[in-house]
């Protein structure tokens, strides 16, 4: 895994409190799953030779696959520094290499479980809003509506989503969320600046907030592992922001052209670990690993 800790993100969110700290543990990252064991001693018993060599077989396999990821991580790490250094301009090569760290596309998409729950929830909460009325989805999620401003509501919709995070990827799933809530903040702000501007959620804003949310994830997933790389061999801090600022572009437009022409209306956002979700975390990982 990358182990960049300098990147805090965005600050200063018009959709949090003044006095909001986002916190999480930083040797709390979620580990692959361990093979399940079994420890019956009547299927020891049972195990014959042909069984050792497959286990033998499967064991070295996971081996290799382990230094493969290991070789793509200094890669990856490699490629990012210099990047930033302005050895090489070769971005794309590092974001493919750090995709295949994770071991491919799949797997970066499946490890992506707060990124997939916090897109469920949020094309949950568009969604619902779109078909049923955002009153109606307020009372739902038990947010208080009456004499509030948009901007205050936003922001318990955000803490309903994405609570206070725990792990470092609940901290990058909860940091696109705030982004993708300011861009929607944004794009339905009216004079009136009270529940009302949140009844503008329609189809359209759902169809236009899915990629958003997915691009931002990713670029944030990116910075938390690489992005020490960037700010450590960058020559001055402009520096490092504007190379940090094109990525973020090469991710929306791989993302964009991914994802367009995708009516997300249709997809079901109810369950946290969604699988539609995570086929869309895969098609934009894929995009970017094939890249040479």
């Amino acid at each position: 895994m990358g182990t960049s800790n300098i990147y805090t993100g965005p600050s200063g969110s018009p959709l949090l409190p003044d006095d909001f700290e986002d916190t999480s543990s930083p040797d709390s990252n979620e580990n692959p799953q361990e093979p399940n064991s079994d420890n019956n001693e009547d299927n020891e018993a049972q195990e014959t030779p042909n069984s050792d060599k497959q286990n033998d077989n499967e064991n070295n396999l996971g081996l290799q696959n382990s230094d493969n990821n290991k070789k793509n991580w200094r890669s990856a790490k490699n490629f990012m520094s210099k990047y930033a250094s302005g050895t090489s301009r070769n971005y794309k090569k590092a974001i493919s290499s750090y995709v295949k760290a994770y071991g491919g596309s799949k797997n970066a998409a499946k490890s992506a479980k707060s990124g997939i729950r916090s897109t469920s929830g949020l094309g949950q909460f568009l969604s619902n809003s779109s078909s049923q009325g955002i009153r109606d989805t307020l009372s739902q999620y038990q947010i208080k509506y009456e004499g509030r401003s948009a901007k205050d509501i936003l922001s318990d919709v955000i803490n309903y989503i994405a609570p206070v995070p725990v792990t470092k990827e609940d901290s990058v799933a909860r940091k696109a969320l705030i982004r993708t809530m300011e861009v929607l903040y944004e794009k339905i702000d009216d004079e009136n600046n009270d529940i009302s501007t949140l009844e503008n959620i329609d189809k359209q804003i759902l169809n236009e907030m899915i990629p958003i949310q997915v691009e931002s994830y990713i670029y944030e997933r990116i910075i938390n592992d690489l992005g020490s790389r960037i700010e450590l061999n960058s020559t001055s801090p402009n520096d490092a922001i504007n190379k940090e600022k094109e990525l973020k572009e090469y991710i929306i437009s791989k993302v964009e052209t991914r994802l367009n022409g995708i009516d997300f209306s249709i997809l079901d956002f109810n369950h946290k670990t969604n699988i539609e979700v995570e086929k869309l975390y895969k098609q934009c990982y894929k995009i970017m690993e094939d890249i040479i």
